[in-house]
């Protein structure tokens, strides 16, 4: 399950991803995104996973076939959790992509929003 958070606004979009992740709600997630780039533009998003248990089976396949938007299509992107996979993904897959992806912890959620907003703020 996911829900939007409150502060996402004029092209900032933060989502909190909470236990598994279904096929459905997958692609719901993705057409919501699709249809706000159309109607916005492009979109610095903050991603809460610290409650994130995985995607289901069908979810995963999906991602790994190339269903999930681009993640070039986000200027900036703040990851937050608490999961060692998750730091070590956005630090060896950054410098492959166009946009800016940075971790934080949980605790570290103001700064991650003022990141992602594109203020600059010190974070480790």
């Amino acid at each position: 399950m996911y829900r939007i958070l409150d502060g996402s606004e004029n092209g900032i979009l933060g989502i909190k991803v909470e236990s598994k992740l279904t096929a459905e709600e997958y692609e719901l997630l993705n057409s919501y995104l699709e249809q706000l780039m159309q109607d916005v533009g492009p979109i610095n998003f903050l991603c809460d996973m610290a409650d994130f248990e995985g995607l289901d089976s069908q979810a995963l396949w999906e991602e790994m076939t190339g269903h999930l938007q681009s993640l070039d299509d986000f200027p900036r992107i703040a990851v937050l959790g608490d999961r060692r996979w998750l730091e070590c993904g956005t630090k060896v897959f950054e410098p492959w992509l166009k946009t800016q992806l940075k971790y934080f912890t949980p605790d570290q959620i103001d700064e991650a929003w003022l990141w992602v907003k594109g203020e600059d703020v010190r974070t480790r």
